[in-house]
Formats: structure tokens, sequence, C-alpha cells
């Protein structure tokens, strides 16, 4: 380029490859194709014709192999020399995890710091003994600190990454320890905890919510009210339900719309709510701070990640226990809070919240928990709004019955 070249024999910037083989014409810049190619640290422009020259041979050795020269080599990954699970472990979350961008990735940190935590210090030779493994998932603190289906994510991340090491070159470990005779993942244990909530324990949980109107709760408690009562109507992921806005609800169709982009399966979804119910009142009253508000955000519609520490303070006063904490910003009492044993979650079709006990519908109320449980199978079919909406009205008019005779925490 004029102007740009102080030394003439050495510009080169605007030589241009361009070869025809077969009917197809291959072009490119000199240094577009060279400079990848060169070794790391090596890297810089094509100083010579007779260097160009060089480059042009590989050039055409390339389409000759049936290889298109525009498209930049891969980098070459330098090969893995780790010892002990902690330097594996780290390979696996910068090498694979990491470039893949999954959404997750700060959950798959915590929990490669837990397997660094127990193992860190073998030889990851000692990943292909189950009963090695099988003792982090028995008798290690994590696993006595978290609930099952935690544990098991953990070990998950464990399986994957034993994988990722035996498909590298040479493999870093032969075997893997997840096997029929060795470590297995029992994913029924951590469906038997799932039952309903019964309607006292509803009564006490928004009861107990509309106390934390107060400057000690920082006048959380409406807006607690509501996240709970959204929890227990709209059965999605917490995640899902704290992201819908209001632009999402069709006052039309009665329905909620969930994007695929804040969805773990990616898919769009639809939920129904009922026109009369208590939800619908909340999703009347927020929809004056306009479209782009969060129906479950602050009190001024902007997004919340997340509400833990009231949820905390809500289940110690639902359950009689005092909520004060050692310190500002310290959580309640733990041994209480597992004593509890009750969490917001997405339930599986038969289930709203998720807590300890056996599966199955109100044990004060079977006929309603036979309605909620269609109403809540029928949203992961592959019916029409239409199809749903008419199949919802019945469990609806149950509860509005219900509700005239008895009345109920709205």
């Amino acid at each position: 380029m004029p102007g740009t070249c102080r030394d003439r024999r050495r510009c080169l910037d605007h030589l241009w490859f361009d070869v025809t083989h077969h009917g197809e014409r291959y072009r490119m810049p000199v240094n577009d194709f060279a400079v990848p190619r060169m070794a790391a640290g090596q890297q810089r422009p094509v100083e010579s014709l007779e260097e160009a020259r060089d480059w042009e041979r590989r050039f055409i050795g390339e389409i000759k192999g049936g290889r298109d020269p525009r498209v930049s080599p891969m980098p070459k990954v330098e090969p893995l020399h780790a010892e002990h699970v902690a330097g594996f472990l780290d390979a696996y979350f910068e090498r694979y995890l990491e470039p893949a961008g999954i959404r997750s990735l700060n959950s798959a940190a915590g929990r490669i710091k837990a397997l660094k935590g127990h193992f860190g210090d073998l030889p990851i030779k000692a990943l292909e003994d189950p009963d090695i493994v099988n003792g982090f998932k028995t008798r290690s603190e994590y696993a006595h600190r978290v609930k099952i289906a935690t544990l098991h994510k953990a070990l998950a991340i464990l399986r994957a990454a034993i994988r990722w090491g035996q498909a590298q070159t040479p493999p870093l470990i032969d075997k893997s320890p997840f096997h029929r005779f060795g470590v297995r993942l029992n994913k029924k244990a951590e469906t038997t905890r799932d039952r309903r909530v019964s309607r006292a324990e509803e009564k006490r949980l928004l009861d107990a919510a509309l106390t934390m109107n107060t400057w000690q709760h920082s006048y959380v408690g409406p807006l607690l009210h509501d996240r709970l009562i959204g929890a227990l109507e709209l059965c999605c992921r917490l995640g899902e339900m704290l992201l819908i806005q209001n632009k999402r609800v069709d006052w039309d169709t009665h329905t909620i719309g969930i994007p695929g982009e804040t969805t773990k399966d990616r898919e769009n979804r639809r939920i129904p709510f009922d026109p009369d119910g208590r939800l619908a009142a909340i999703l009347h009253r927020r929809g004056a701070l306009g479209p782009e508000a969060y129906v479950f955000g602050t009190e001024a519609g902007e997004r919340i990640a997340s509400f833990k520490s009231s949820w905390e303070s809500l289940l110690m006063l639902a359950n009689g226990y005092d909520c004060k904490r050692a310190k500002a910003g310290a959580r309640v009492d733990r041994a209480k809070l597992r004593q509890i044993d009750l969490q917001l979650a997405r339930p599986p079709p038969r289930g709203r919240l998720s807590a300890p006990g056996r599966r199955g519908g109100h044990p004060d109320d079977p006929a309603d928990a036979g309605a909620r449980e269609r109403q809540q199978t029928q949203r992961y079919l592959n019916v029409t709004d239409e199809e749903l909406r008419r199949g919802l009205e019945i469990s609806w008019k149950r509860r509005t019955l219900r509700a005239v005779g008895g009345g109920t925490n709205a």
C-alpha cells in the first residue's frame, strides 16, 4: 500500500495467491495464509519473494490434498502433563468447559472445586478405582453437606471429565469407574423427596411472607408473597420465572410465554394461567409497570437474579423459628433449614414445591390432587393452546367453587 512501507524490498503485503484447481478458484493474500501456519511465537509477515514461493508450494499442496487453504488451521494444543487429579480437572475446565461456553459455567466451577478438595492430591489413575470414587459419594464431607441431586451433578462432572481424559492422545485414563459394577448414580433417589405441600403449609408460607413487610426485612413481604404465588401457580424453573416480563403475558389466550433463550432445554413454551385466579391479579397489577418490566422483579420492575436470603427468612418464620443472623450477610441457622428441608424448584408433573415425604396430592384434598396432576401433565404434552386451556378450566372452576365455600389465601 503506498505510503505505508519504507522498505519496498520487504513490503510484500500486496502479494496474493491465485490458483485454479478442478474449476474452483482459490485466491487469498500471502500473509493471510502463511502467518496462521507459522510456529507459535514466531509469527510475522512474509519478508521475501523466495519465502512467498515456499508458501505457495504449501498453498498448492493443501489444495491438492483436498483441504481449503482459505480456512485457518486449528491451533495446536500442547499435550497435557498433569500428574494429579487437581491439574487434570483444571485442564478439563480450561480446555473443554470454558471453550464450550456452557451457561452453567460457574456452577461447574463450584463442583470441580468440590471434586478437587476430595481427589486433588491423588494421581489421575486413582480415578479408575470405583471404591475411591464411591468414597466421595458416600463418605465425603461434601456428600453429607449437599442434597443427593447436587452430589449427582458433581459426579456427572467427574464422569464427563474422565471421558474427556480417555479421549486425549495419549489417553490420561484407561477405564472409567462409572459402570454397572462400579459407581452408579441412583437417579430415583432424587425424586423420592417430591410431594405437594399441604394447604396448611402453603398458607403458613403466604402468611409469613406478609409479616415481612417491615424495615427489618427491607419491606420485601408483598414481593415475596407474589413470587411464592408465582412459583405455586406456574410450576416452572425458578430462573425462568424470574425472567418473565410483562410483554410475555398474553391476555387473549391467558398464557405466559417462556422464550427458549431462558430455558434449560432451549425450547419455547407457553404456560396457561387462570384468568380469574390469584396469579392473574398479580399480572394485572404488575402490568402497570410497562412491557419491559419483570413480573417477579423489584418493586420498580427491575430484574433480580435470586431471593435466597429472603426465602430462608421466610422458611424460618413460617415454621416458628427466629430468623436473626449472627452478622450482616450471614445465613440463618443452617441446622434449622435442613430440618425444614423445603426449597423452591421446578417440580415434576405431580408436584409443586419440593419437600421431603411421599409423592402425590394434597393429603387434605384428594380430589384436587387428581385435577392438578392432570393440569401439570398437560403442560408437558404436545397439545394446542386452546385444547390445553379447555382442559385446565376444569381445575380452575373446581378451585373457584372451593374458594367460595372456604376461602383461600390470595
